[in-house]
């Protein structure tokens, strides 16, 4: 069908209204004195005012508590430009909207705005949100890994401090002992209170993994890229577990981006989930080029990367996630023969 022909229909103004007032984004439309003629009811609720109390009314009044137009106003500039224009705005209260203004044809002389306001908030909470649980997860994982090489040394200073003391008659150098004995012991009390220190789930709910595999499909396939093909097989019963869907987003994302970098030209990325017993396993296999023995063993160590441009955190992160929600993580990779991680959750079902 040709464009032209698409609207040749009749429609009234209450129709119009009609739908345009179900349409959930801000829509408005403004002269050049940035004075509002119009707006849906979207624009209204958003506001907590009634239509009277908007129309005829700044915008940049009624939004930002403004006496004069915003900087980098969409509208101002599509007002000069005659084009389209596009920006993001915080609103008083925080909200953030990406507003995209149209320029409509003139009559009379007249400029007029036709806008579309439409809210990122959680989006913009989400990525911030995003970004503290990798740094959290980054810092939780350097921890343990120092908890752990410090509790080797300490450990090794305490046996062998005992060994000494008990081969050497000298009184001043057991005194000497005694005090490396009592101050190592001290040492690993100190570290053991360290263990407990275990990250926490942030914003712990029950969800189905499946819908959240779903919701991140194409995020997955913009990853992945076009020589990549992702196929997916998940479990026809939902698959419900307990934890922060943002860490457990955070996690295949992170795995989905190893896949990626292992695979050279072509490739296949595979996702699957299905109830063990009382786990529900995630299944993320790649057609890569795998690891060796010697790079499987270290793959979750902090900072261990085969990549100089990597800081090696990725991994670690994701397993970190995986112990935080009470599960586990199993690897099975052979060079030249692609990788599989199997991660098994805690089924609430």
């Amino acid at each position: 069908m040709k464009i032209n022909n698409i609207f040749n229909f009749d429609i009234s103004a209450e129709d119009l209204t009609e739908i345009l007032n179900n349409i959930d984004h801000n829509l408005s439309l403004i002269d050049e004195e940035f004075n509002i003629l119009w707006a849906n009811k979207a624009y209204i609720d958003r506001l907590g005012r009634k239509y009277n109390q908007v129309i005829d009314k700044k915008c940049y009044s009624l939004w930002h508590h403004r006496d004069k137009v915003c900087e980098n106003c969409p509208c101002d500039k599509a007002l000069k430009t005659h084009k389209v224009e596009t920006n993001e705005r915080i609103t008083a209260e925080g909200r953030h909207y990406l507003l995209i203004a149209i320029p409509l044809k003139y009559s009379k002389n007249k400029k007029q705005i036709f806008g579309i306001g439409r809210e990122i908030t959680e989006t913009k909470i989400a990525k911030e949100k995003y970004k503290e649980v990798i740094k959290s997860q980054a810092i939780n994982s350097i921890l343990a890994n120092f908890i752990h090489q410090l509790t080797n040394i300490l450990t090794g200073i305490y046996g062998f401090a005992q060994l000494l003391e008990k081969n050497i008659e000298d009184e001043k150098l057991q005194k000497y002992l005694y005090n490396l004995i009592i101050a190592s012991k001290k040492g690993i009390s100190f570290v053991n209170a360290l263990k407990k220190l275990k990250p926490t789930i942030s914003d712990e709910a029950i969800f189905d993994l499946n819908y959240l595999l779903i919701s991140l499909k194409n995020i997955i396939k913009e990853i992945l890229g076009d020589d990549i093909i992702l196929e997916t097989s998940l479990s026809e019963i939902p698959q419900m577990i307990e934890g922060d869907p943002l860490q457990i987003k955070e996690l295949i994302i992170e795995i989905v981006k190893n896949a990626k970098n292992s695979i050279q030209g072509n490739g296949v990325v595979s996702i699957s989930t299905e109830k063990v017993n009382s786990k529900v396993l995630l299944k993320i296999k790649d057609s890569g080029q795998g690891m060796d023995e010697k790079t499987l063993k270290k793959c979750f160590d902090p900072l261990f990367s085969t990549d100089p441009k990597k800081f090696g955190l990725g991994l670690t992160i994701v397993k970190g996630i995986v112990e935080t929600h009470n599960g586990y993580i199993e690897i099975k990779s052979k060079k030249d023969s692609g990788t599989t991680f199997n991660i098994y959750f805690p089924s609430v079902t």
